[in-house]
């Protein structure tokens, strides 16, 4: 609602992606503290767009002892492609692993989120996988499920160093906060640090308030010429007010130049409402989540330029090996969900529906291996 791995703190990020981008840029040889924000920016990006590698979060997972093990997957909304992805993702994952699963459509509401979480409760389901529905909006039925003995993980529903509410098992989810910094980071390289930035936020979802506080940071750190403006949304109303909203805020002030979407699911009504406007030659979009329809506009530098985002699928079985291990009462783990910048240069040529070419390596392999089913 989508990386560097969420442990990580900030200045660990900066540090390692002026290292790893020093052999693309001469630039970046210098010490951190000589650079520009512009030209510390253009590091952290040169080393975001770096193919990732999968790396086992944790230990082996004895998968044969849980067959059959009865598993909800919730979701905050299926309109949503990031969120439908993960889903379908933890689904498959679910049917290796043996598992009888059940997938609901929390249809964007919040109330609904809850009907679902208590149904699962009193059904007496073995664990619940909730897929962008934040626990923090419904404390009361994960105390239900804490005093049943239901294990619950989120995904991707808050940074991955976020305290835990009470009832929750783990995080599976990337660092929204860098994620954030990096769409900073490639508008204040590409613009010269001189861009007026429209941002647009979800304050459902506590990892999109991380991720707007991120990128408002990197501007304010790196860029403070830059002009920012923030305006809130929710998903719930993405297909009825963010298109008009969008060319409302765009003829207000027709200085900005940049529009920075917190989730491609807003891009999807933002990028048209830009070409409507007349804007698609002077407004860039950078968003985050990359889902497929987004890095084909990226792909083709239609009016969204760039995308940051983690695969979503493979967060869905990373949230299926979380879950497991909560089963089996093991300690949680780091997920290792990796995080990786796009535009045009590195798009080229593959398959933007493939998470193997993407982000590298068969993760559905991997986790077959860990679980001991290959």
């Amino acid at each position: 609602m989508r990386k560097l791995p969420g442990s990580r703190t900030i200045g660990i990020a900066i540090a390692a992606a002026v290292a790893a981008a020093a052999v693309a840029s001469p630039i970046a040889a210098r010490s951190d503290h000589t650079l520009s924000g512009v030209d510390r920016a253009r590091a952290k990006v040169l080393a975001a767009m770096k193919l990732p590698r999968f790396k086992p979060p944790g230990a082996a997972v004895a998968m044969s002892k849980l067959k059959g093990k009865n598993v909800w997957i919730m979701t905050s909304t299926l309109t949503v492609p990031f969120v439908a992805d993960i889903a379908h993702g933890a689904q498959a994952a679910a049917k290796a692993a043996g598992w009888k699963t059940r997938l609901i459509d929390g249809k964007g509401n919040v109330t609904e989120w809850n009907r679902i979480l208590s149904e699962a409760i009193s059904q007496k389901v073995d664990a619940v996988i909730s897929v962008a529905s934040s626990p923090v909006l419904m404390k009361p039925q994960m105390a239900k499920a804490k005093a049943a003995g239901i294990p619950v993980v989120d995904v991707l529903t808050a940074d991955q160093a976020d305290p835990l509410v009470p009832g929750t098992f783990a995080h599976v989810s990337i660092s929204f906060y860098t994620s954030g910094t990096l769409q900073a980071d490639y508008v204040i390289w590409k613009s010269g640090g001189k861009a007026n930035v429209l941002i647009f936020g979800d304050n459902e979802f506590p990892g999109e308030v991380t991720r707007v506080k991120g990128m408002r940071d990197e501007f304010r750190k790196l860029c403070p010429a830059c002009k920012v403006t923030f305006q809130d949304t929710q998903v719930g109303k993405l297909g009825t007010a963010l298109g008009q909203t969008t060319q409302t805020l765009l003829r207000r002030d027709p200085s900005i130049d940049w529009v920075l979407p917190t989730y491609d699911a807003q891009a999807l009504y933002i990028v048209p409402a830009i070409k409507q406007a007349g804007l698609a030659s002077k407004v860039k979009v950078v968003s985050s989540d990359a889902v497929k329809s987004n890095l084909d506009w990226t792909a083709k530098s239609d009016v969204q330029v760039a995308d940051v985002g983690e695969p979503d699928q493979w967060a869905g079985w990373a949230s299926v090996d979380m879950i497991a291990r909560a089963m089996l009462h093991m300690p949680r783990v780091q997920p290792g969900i990796p995080l990786r910048m796009f535009d045009a240069t590195n798009l080229k040529g593959l398959d933007t529906g493939n998470a193997d070419q993407l982000f590298g390596g068969s993760y559905v392999r991997q986790y077959k291996t860990l679980w001991g089913l290959s």
